[in-house]
């Protein structure tokens, strides 16, 4: 009905457009209405969506750490997805606060027309954003590996087979492919490397892909549960990490293997930990402990020792670290003693060879041979004997007293910690301990050479964590001791797990305290520490400080109470008259700092993720020699104005995750001393032209400038990085600085009307630039855009190039290609450039060939040959170092390559991916050249490990036999989803499939071949070797005949892997060399789903708890192949459910479709069907 009041407003017009505009007006006044009526209704309906979107990121995002931990990137595809998702959430939370606050005024009548209007306008608005996300968390490509060597798992250079190593470890290995042990046990003395040994096994799984997942944890002296739980829930990719989730999550992977490192006693592994090892005899367990009575306490099923080297292995191990010296006349004699004296222990044979490598005085290892030869202190009671010394001798042959104060400074810090060069940084500028370097930038570069030396010194070791070292825990117990005696005075008492504060007698003579990773929730008054320099508290449940606990610590230089749960700061902290380094990260309770601006001798002040800080105290500004100042996360703290300009000094500003204003920006920009920043600029593109000198940040050898909140994870292992999305102009101009320094750009939505990068190229602004990511730029049409102008080394340093969703690239370089240009280039990503056709054009090949490693292709047309040898010729070798290629979505390319492959090219290549192209007919030409006898030179593809054809509807077959038999190193062979493919080797005149051919191939997948008849299309009975075979995974191939398995062959092959129930009864028509064969195998049907709760029930009964999988409705098209939701799940076709879960009853009495016992975890249900037996894993 349309209002009567508008009828009369419009009455003087023609009655046509009177109506007209009356019904325009009621349209959109009744729009607007129903978001001030319906807020509540509009708003709960957003919510539902959204809270289905967050659980779906959330499922993503554990893919996102899954895939990460395996070495995978994760496409750019999925990222955009994530970032949008994280916009989302913002606006969601602002419309949820207006939500509560309409709530709460109505509470006591208090009207909010205007937040209702918001919300309903809102809400509906962001639902509609909300389902086109959905719609879009289907991704096309979720990972791929980032670098093939990192799947390639290199060996442990710390590794050294010898008798007792290659007994203990075969002993393991055995005991890991026994079905009845599912709990090893290693011991040995502390030393003789058992450690080394693990992750040498832990490599060999990884390699040989014995296991779906290995999982590496260190327990250590004092355990901590909860941190082990989080370590193996990380390795998952999980967020909980209760003993309940972790049991359940584990039950869904087939195999696992769990490496427990350094276990001193029992350790309730199902009830407390939450490893199903015992249920799930999928699950094994590897501890390590220094006695065999802990093995033995865990109930383990085999224990292996790993015993001392024998005397002459010690000897040729302590001649490999000592170097020639060792066999030198004069010093053999006395070297092969010392070895002895090292009791067969590798780690001290290791460290004392190192220690004595560079001494040619026989006097020099005389002395060292008295020296282990004297008597142990007593109390040592960590500490094998017969390492004390060694180690010991060790350190004192440290050649300077700064490497000497260094090592014990890595004792600080609790067993098996990640020692970050940054923390030891932070806290040897404080203390002074590099007293001859001036600048933070010195002593970062000092600390990281003198850690180098150490690791030669084998006395510290690589850690997994970037830009961090670790100890042996032996070395930090030796360490602790050699800290606490003498004159060094350290106080060491980190992760013991103390309660209280430690009585000492000797307190005042202390230098350093480390109480870090305890329980203490009290600190005393007033500790008598009168020569105390450094104070470890962090990471301590502390609540409060005592007003008067610093008045008897005048000398102090360093303090850390970084993750404690103190409020406040008490006054005796301007005490501290010499204090040089103060660390408040993650105190999220601490709310007054004004103490702060007091501390006048302060160099380095750290306040990350302080959350309850709301303002700077201005008093800041008196800091005169603050060098570092790092306010990362610190959200709601306000800087107040003109005050950053005051510290003159500063060297280092981290506000990651703070959002700088253009004002706080300028300010910065007028710090002259400034090397390393990292920036938040939320509002980049939105600043002034000229906001900042020409002359700012020249100084800069660090930085970080981003304006996309979570882009800072993606930072890379460079120094110099911009990332900016939406680059307007202003951009261009107050960005230079870092555009001319960068080593990392990553540009978004450019806003620039650029066509191309040439004008950037020209002003120098590349010169460093190593990686280059352009997403979503839909003006440039090239990169390059070369003249006689145009710099002859343009774009000659880049590493990486990264092209994203770009409409109008049309090429990479539009004319001549400078001489020295992209002559680096190991990385090259072009997703979604729709009208880029030639991809690879020649000159651009010949330039970036002989350097390329990785090439994905992903959604552009190309050309019908990818790779025209013909018109490259014959005299040069092709891309000797390439190891990956993944096509996807080429829709034009016809074949990867055609013409006579010069020898030597694509001898690197390992892992060879296509996928969705729908014209690829062959992979390489059919015919043979008039004058060559083959096209493809023997070993072209002699390192081809993965080998995946995907959705190709054209290609008939994979290989001629000629290409099959030299695929020497093929692991895994994957074909999916192609519809015409007949054969896998087609027939060959002249050459025919080797008996011995595919010698290395373990695992081997045929999925949705619906017209494949056989294997090879030779001689019809023929059989392969398969040596190495394990794994087959067939589904859908319902016209393959048989097999070429003959009696002797696939010795290792136990299981055959069929996707759905019809490929169990079609595997028993298959033909065979000899009908007993098909005996040897079980043939697995493998259910791995999620259950959804139902609230009726298939089977017609209600409460019974029945659950349906999800896999269930993908497997069979239901809900377009996505996550159903709301009643989709009820309303689905249950019936046929119901059959088929009573067909697979016919087989195994013990799969239910209904349970009733009620568990709200995840679930996993695997049945397993003989040919002649019937049985359920």
């Amino acid at each position: 009905m349309v209002s009567p009041c508008l009828n009369t407003f419009c009455g003087g017009m023609g009655s046509g457009t009177g109506n007209a505009i009356v019904k325009y007006l009621w349209k959109k006044s009744k729009k607007h209405a129903c978001y001030f009526i319906y807020y509540k209704k509009k708003f709960e309906k957003f919510k539902e969506q959204f809270d289905l979107l967050k659980a779906i990121t959330d499922d993503t995002q554990r893919k996102v750490e899954i895939s990460k931990r395996n070495n995978e990137v994760i496409s750019d595809e999925v990222n955009l997805w994530l970032n949008k998702v994280i916009e989302l959430e913002e606006k969601f939370n602002n419309i949820e606060n207006n939500f509560d606050r309409i709530v709460e005024n109505e509470k006591y009548c208090i009207p909010s027309l205007i937040f209702r209007y918001k919300v309903g306008r809102e809400a509906t608005r962001k639902k509609d954003k909300t389902l086109k996300l959905l719609d879009q968390s289907k991704f096309q490509s979720f990972s791929h590996i980032l670098d093939p060597s990192a799947v390639n798992h290199p060996s442990n250079i710390d590794f050294v087979s010898f008798g007792a190593t290659k007994e203990a470890m075969q002993k393991v290995i055995d005991a890991l492919n026994d079905d009845k042990v599912n709990l090893i046990g290693i011991y040995g003395m502390g030393g003789v490397g058992k450690t080394t040994l693990i992750e040498e096994i832990s490599r060999k799984m990884k390699e040989a892909e014995t296991f779906d997942m290995v999982m590496d944890v260190v327990v250590s002296q004092n355990p901590n549960i909860a941190q082990i739980q989080r370590d193996i829930a990380d390795a998952l990719g999980m967020r909980e990490s209760s003993n309940k989730m972790l049991a359940t999550r584990l039950k869904q992977v087939k195999k696992v293997l769990i490496m427990l490192d350094d276990v001193w006693a029992r350790l309730e592994l199902v009830k407390e930990v939450g490893i199903p090892y015992r249920e799930h005899k999928g699950c094994k367990v590897i501890l390590t402990s220094r006695k065999a009575e802990t093995c033995n306490v865990m109930e383990a099923d085999v224990s292996v020792e790993v015993a001392t080297l024998s005397k002459e292995d010690s000897w040729q191990l302590f001649r490999m670290r000592a170097g020639q010296v060792a066999e030198s006349d004069g010093i053999e004699p006395i070297a092969r003693k010392v070895a002895q004296e090292c009791c067969g222990l590798p780690l001290a044979i290791v460290v004392v060879g190192r220690a004595l490598r560079s001494y040619e005085d026989a006097s020099a290892w005389e002395d060292a041979l008295s020296q282990l030869k004297q008597s142990v202190p007593l109390n040592m009671e960590e500490v094998e004997e017969k390492l004390f010394k060694p180690l010991e001798l060790s350190y004192q042959n440290l050649k300077t007293a700064e490497l000497k104060q260094l090592f014990l400074y890595c004792c600080l810090f609790r067993e098996d910690y990640n020692i970050s060069e940054d923390e030891v940084t932070r806290y040897a500028v404080g203390e002074n301990l590099l007293s001859n370097l001036s600048t933070l930038e010195d002593v970062r570069g000092r600390v990281h050479f003198l850690l180098q030396k150490l690791k030669l010194s084998c006395l510290v070791l690589d850690s997994k964590k970037a830009g961090c070292v670790k100890l042996h825990d032996v070395v930090r117990d030796v360490a602790v001791y050699i800290g606490f005696k003498d004159n060094n005075h350290f106080l060491v008492k980190a992760g013991l797990g103390l309660i209280d504060w430690p009585k000492y007698e000797n307190l005042a003579e202390c230098k350093r305290i480390s109480l870090s990773n305890n329980f203490l929730q009290e600190i005393p008054e007033k500790p008598n520490c009168s020569k105390l320099v450094l104070l470890l508290l962090n990471m301590n449940p502390i609540t409060s400080v005592p007003i008067n606990f610093f008045e008897n610590m005048v000398t102090l230089n360093v303090l850390d109470f970084s993750s404690t749960e103190i409020t406040s700061l008490p006054s005796s902290l301007t005490c501290l008259k010499c204090l040089g380094t103060l660390r408040l990260d993650r105190c999220k309770r601490l709310n007054d700092i004004n103490v702060v601006g007091e501390l006048k001798t302060l160099i380095i002040l750290s306040l990350q993720q302080c959350k309850g800080i709301s303002a700077l105290p201005e008093t800041v500004d008196g800091l005169v020699k603050l060098k570092l100042l790092d306010l990362s996360n610190c959200t709601l703290l306000q800087i107040p104005r003109n005050l950053i300009p005051k510290l003159t000094q500063l060297e280092e500003l981290y506000l990651r995750g703070y959002n700088v204003t253009e004002a706080l920006f300028v300010e910065i920009a007028s710090l002259k001393r400034l090397v390393r920043v990292e920036l938040y600029v939320k509002d980049a593109q939105d600043f002034s032209l000229k906001v900042i000198p020409s002359n700012a940040f020249k100084n800069l050898c660090h930085f970080i400038i981003y304006n996309e909140l979570d882009w800072f994870t993606m930072a890379s292992a460079y120094q110099r990085k911009l990332f900016i999305k939406q680059a307007s102009q202003s951009v261009i101009i107050w960005g230079m600085p870092f555009l001319r320094g960068t080593e990392d750009l990553m540009l978004d939505s450019c806003q620039c009307n650029l066509t191309d990068l040439t004008p950037l190229e020209n002003m120098s602004c590349f010169a460093n630039l190593k990686s280059l990511t352009l997403t979503n730029n839909h003006q440039i049409q090239c990169l390059l855009r070369s003249t006689n102008g145009t710099p002859s080394n343009a774009f000659g340093e880049l590493v990486k190039v990264n092209i994203l969703n770009m409409e109008k690239l049309e090429q990479i370089c539009h004319g001549h290609l400078p001489d020295l240009s992209l002559r680096k280039l190991r990385t090259l990503v072009l997703k979604r450039c729709r009208n880029l056709v030639d991809i690879l054009p020649r000159d651009l090949l010949q330039r970036v060939h002989s350097s390329l490693v990785e090439l994905l292709l992903e959604g552009c047309p190309g050309p019908g040959i990818l790779l025209n040898f013909e018109e490259l010729g014959h005299d040069s070798v092709f891309f000797p170092k390439l190891q990956t290629i993944r096509l996807s979505q080429i829709s034009d390319v016809i074949s990867f390559c055609t013409g006579v492959v010069p020898p030597g090219s694509l001898h690197n290549l390992t892992t060879f991916e296509v996928v969705n192209c729908e014209k690829l007919s062959y992979l390489f030409s059919p015919t043979l050249d008039a004058t060559h006898s083959r096209l493809l030179p023997s070993d072209t593809f002699k390192k081809l490990k993965h080998l995946k054809i995907m959705g190709c509807p054209c290609l008939k077959h994979v290989f001629l036999p000629s290409i099959a038999n030299e695929l020497q190193s093929l692991e895994r062979l994957e074909i999916k989803n192609n519809d015409s493919m007949e054969t896998i080797i087609a027939e060959e005149e002249g050459c025919d499939l080797e008996k011995g051919a595919f010698p290395m191939l373990n695992r081997l997948l045929f999925i949705k071949l619906p017209v494949l008849c056989c294997f090879f299309k030779g001689e019809p009975a023929k059989t392969l070797d398969w040596p190495s075979l394990e794994y087959i995974h067939l589904g859908d191939c319902s016209k393959l005949a048989g097999l070429p398995i003959g009696r002797e062959s696939a010795q290792k092959l136990k299981k055959v892997h069929v996707v759905r129930l019809n490929d169990v009864d079609w595997f028993t028509t298959l033909k065979w060399e000899d009908d007993t064969i098909k005996s040897r195998f079980d043939i697995i049907f493998i259910w791995m789903f999620l259950f959804l709760d139902l609230q009726v029930c298939p089977e017609g009964r209600k409460g019974c708890g029945c659950r349906i999988p999800l896999d269930f409705l993908f497997r069979e098209g239901r809900c377009g192949g996505r996550r159903p939701r709301g009643s989709e799940i009820v309303d689905m076709e249950a019936k046929q459910w119901r059959e088929e879960s009573r067909a697979v009853r016919g087989k195994s009495n013990e799969l239910f479709a209904c349970e009733q016992e009620e568990d709200d975890d995840d679930a996993t249900e695997l049945a397993v069907f003989s040919i002649n037996r019937i049985r359920m894993i």
